[in-house]
């Protein structure tokens, strides 16, 4: 869906990911590497989401998936699910490499809150989701 200021919706969730402890990945098995883990991470996230949801790469190691018409339920069940499968190993150059990220997430309920006060939302979720301990 492409939006456009006439773009009714009735909620909108942002989830925000972070990759938990990559620089680790860089620099032990290389920036390649690690360009080739992100690769992958955006084709996982991509085949996660519903067709109509948003999968970007915001730079470094985040991500923000965005939802529209779902719930918190809906946004909850899909943060967790990513966390699973994120956890699984991804196979680079023949080695499996794993990775754990945390998730922030905000929500609208279309109610004219930007999309850049939702990300801003989502990014002091993500940073209490890690203070509380990663991978949450």
């Amino acid at each position: 869906m492409r939006w456009t200021a006439e773009t009714a919706v009735s909620s909108v969730a942002v989830l925000l990911i972070d990759l938990d402890d990559f620089k680790t990945v860089n620099d032990t098995l290389g920036h390649l590497t690690g360009d080739g883990l992100l690769a992958a991470i955006g084709r996982r996230l991509s085949s996660g989401v519903r067709a109509d949801d948003t999968v970007a790469r915001l730079g470094g190691d985040e991500f923000a998936v965005v939802l529209e018409s779902v719930g918190e339920t809906e946004a909850v069940g899909l943060a967790e699910r990513i966390l699973t499968d994120l956890s699984r190993p991804f196979v680079l150059a023949d080695q499996e490499v794993f990775t754990h990220a945390s998730v922030g997430i905000a929500l609208s309920d279309g109610d004219g809150v930007s999309g850049e006060h939702l990300l801003r939302d989502a990014d002091l979720t993500l940073y209490q989701a890690k203070g509380a301990g990663k991978g949450r």
